[in-house]
């Protein structure tokens, strides 16, 4: 019987560093990974006034929500939605 247990605890154990494993490396719904250290990118692609739009990024800075803030190398700034624009890392 005391075998039984101990198997158990082993499986629950496996099971649980199987759901971490897979949590920590599975992407969100946003421009990064669980654990993405990456936080550089060379241009945004926007969808503005009905358009596509390609802007180079100078920086950027997140906000609470999905919104960012974009500066683009032209001194621009645009505070846009994430639902309407990537981030992208050449």
């Amino acid at each position: 019987m005391k075998r039984f247990f101990k198997d158990k605890r082993i499986i629950t154990l496996i099971a649980i560093v199987i759901v971490l494993i897979v949590a920590l490396f599975m992407t969100t719904g946003c421009n990064q990974n669980m654990l993405d250290f990456n936080m550089t990118f060379d241009y945004a692609e926007c969808y503005l006034n009905g358009e596509y739009t390609k802007y180079e990024i100078k920086k950027w800075s997140d906000y609470d929500g999905e919104q960012i803030q974009i500066v683009t190398k032209d001194g621009k700034t645009y505070l846009v939605s994430m639902n309407y624009c990537k981030l992208v890392k050449e």
